[in-house]
């Protein structure tokens, strides 16, 4: 799980965990949460495939403040994020955009940890 504050136009979401999924490709939000945050909401034509199945879902941007070693990093601005249409308890998913894109991640599979370093040209 990796730590997390969202926060878009001065609304700011308790921390929260999300999982680091590096099967996925983006950022997913459960509705609750854009709904909270006040996100603005865009029906996307491309519907998200999950576990196979087809979902209708909306399109938003949002600040993703992430914790690391205990401390939160630089906000990562302006983050496009999916969201499904329908409400579940889905948990947050952190993907490859743009997480990846600032940090090094490796996976101790056994351990069932990682490690999550800052790209030399980021500033997370």
């Amino acid at each position: 799980m990796m730590p997390a504050i969202l926060e878009w136009c001065g609304k700011r979401s308790r921390p929260i965990e999300g999982i680091l999924d590096s099967g996925s490709d983006g950022v997913v939000l459960p509705l609750s949460i854009a709904n909270y945050l006040s996100l603005d909401l865009v029906e996307k034509k491309k519907t998200m495939k999950v576990v196979g199945a087809k979902i209708a879902c909306y399109s938003a941007k949002v600040n993703i403040i992430i914790g690391r070693c205990g401390n939160y990093c630089s906000p990562l601005e302006n983050v496009e994020v999916t969201v499904p249409k329908e409400e579940d308890d889905s948990p947050i998913l952190f993907g490859r955009n743009p997480i990846f894109d600032y940090y090094t991640i490796t996976f101790y599979e056994r351990e069932k940890r990682y490690l999550m370093e800052p790209c030399s040209d980021s500033y997370g």
